[in-house]
């Protein structure tokens, strides 16, 4: 490859030690549609003959079933996707194929092939995320009549709908998969190809034209920014560990819930595995992979930044080491998104209702309080004196060992004269959670609403 310029050959530890296409081969459908747009290119402008053109996608015809069967050679020698398929493409049809490189280097070839390949994997996230987002959706839709406790500090706080905090996993995840729309329209909208190495194509070729072709926004705005430019690859990777960290999230709470100390759900064999030496095992390992493999996503991140962080202008062949981060992000992304629609699956996910009802059944958490202070503020009682009087009434249930349940009318006077028999009629947990009408509040009404709309943005 380097012949004109070096009489010897790199030492094959070097060979080794440099090479890529053991990872960016998987680059090799968008480096064949950046080439045949550019082929188009080079023929309308005279640089190749239209038997030549007609030759090239004939080449590239045979390349793409070559590698789609396995039987392409990738070879160590050749660096990387991109001259493993140039070098095949000049075997299969001579003088062309060597023509093809005209005004183009690999640095705004890499760079095009790059952005196009992130650009196909977020649309392969957003999809993936509204997968998971409708199982849990029809999680959510079975489970509008469970209560359970919500928790704050990880302690008893509040009761509500399962369905409200299934919601809040799905609005939380489709929310935030809008930002993989935004991908093809921000940092991946323009097109590095025809930025040559760093100064421009020295042929007249249309950039406006490529940029059309190929499904981006705008061509180059400068040579030396879009070949050096990682933009892209910083905010699709950003999206991994945001959605990573949200499911992380997202796990910890199934770990909870499936513990025999929650008991809220019972997790399907699919997605559980047992115990080496303890046969009455199941164990949440793929939320726990889940959980586990943020970590790796989030350091893929940070590697990006690091990578980029001082680098001069324009292409350093450090910019090699950007692949395998995002690669990796991704595809752990994708497998975390697939494996958690697993696990919300209706097969998967099992709702222990008469567990979750002893455990309110049980008092613990004291969460009707808030139904007291509340009820207070509606007999004109300031919310401050309110919350002192309930406190007082929490520590009384609590000192003899009484549920808010058992309380009498008797038990309210002792506590504070303002506290009125009516009172034990607003007791309960149903009564809290339908006292919370507002637009994102956990009464019934409210809660289908929401779960309509969740249902109506997956369908957009």
């Amino acid at each position: 490859m380097w012949q004109g310029r070096f009489s010897g050959k790199p030492d094959k530890l070097m060979q080794e030690f440099s090479q890529s296409v053991s990872f960016d081969q998987r680059l090799w459908r968008e480096d064949i549609l950046g080439s045949l747009a550019y082929a188009a290119e080079l023929q309308r402008i005279g640089i190749l003959t239209e038997k030549e053109l007609a030759d090239i996608h004939r080449g590239f015809k045979q390349i793409t079933e070559e590698i789609e069967s396995g039987k392409f050679d990738w070879k160590v020698e050749l660096e990387d996707v991109h001259m493993n398929i140039e070098s095949r493409l000049t075997e299969l049809i001579g003088d062309a194929g060597k023509k093809l490189h005209t005004g183009r280097s690999r640095n705004d070839q890499v760079a095009t092939d790059f952005k196009m390949w992130c650009k196909r994997v977020a649309k392969e996230l957003r999809d993936a995320i509204n997968s998971l987002c409708s199982q849990i959706a029809g999680r959510a839709e079975e489970t509008i009549d469970v209560i359970i406790p919500a928790y704050t500090h990880l302690q008893r706080a509040m009761p509500v709908r399962m369905a409200h905090q299934l919601i809040a996993y799905g609005s939380t995840l489709h929310i935030a998969s809008d930002q993989l729309l935004d991908l093809p329209y921000g940092s991946a909208s323009d097109l590095p190809l025809s930025a040559g190495a760093c100064s421009g194509n020295s042929f007249q070729v249309s950039e406006v034209h490529l940029a059309n072709s190929l499904g981006f926004l705008h061509p180059p705005f400068n040579s030396m920014r879009s070949v050096s430019d990682r933009d892209f690859a910083l905010d699709l990777v950003f999206l991994c560990a945001k959605y990573m960290t949200h499911l992380s999230r997202i796990a910890e709470d199934m770990i909870l819930w499936s513990t025999a100390e929650f008991g809220f759900i019972t997790l399907g064999d699919a997605v559980t595995t047992g115990s080496s030496i303890m046969p009455q095992k199941r164990n949440p390992d793929a939320c726990e992979l889940v959980r586990g493999k943020t970590g790796r996503v989030v350091g893929h991140l940070m590697s990006l930044f690091t990578l980029l962080k001082g680098l001069p202008m324009t292409y350093n062949r450090d910019l090699q080491e950007d692949k395998e981060a995002v690669f990796d992000a991704t595809d752990q992304t994708l497998a975390c998104l697939r494996v958690m629609a697993l696990v919300f699956s209706k097969e998967n996910f099992k709702v222990n209702r008469e567990r979750i009802q002893a455990h309110l059944d049980s008092g613990a958490g004291y969460m009707e309080a808030m139904n007291v202070a509340d009820w207070l503020v509606l007999q004109g009682v300031p919310f401050r004196d309110g919350h002192d009087i309930t406190g007082r009434l929490v520590k009384y249930v609590e000192q003899k060992g009484m549920r808010f349940a058992d309380l009498t009318a008797e038990d309210l006077a002792a506590v504070d004269k303002r506290l009125k028999p009516e009172l034990l009629n607003e007791l309960s947990l149903e009564a809290l959670v339908e006292r919370k009408q507002v637009y994102a509040g956990t009464a019934k009404a409210r809660v289908l609403e929401r779960l309509a709309e969740l249902k109506s943005w997956l369908k957009e």
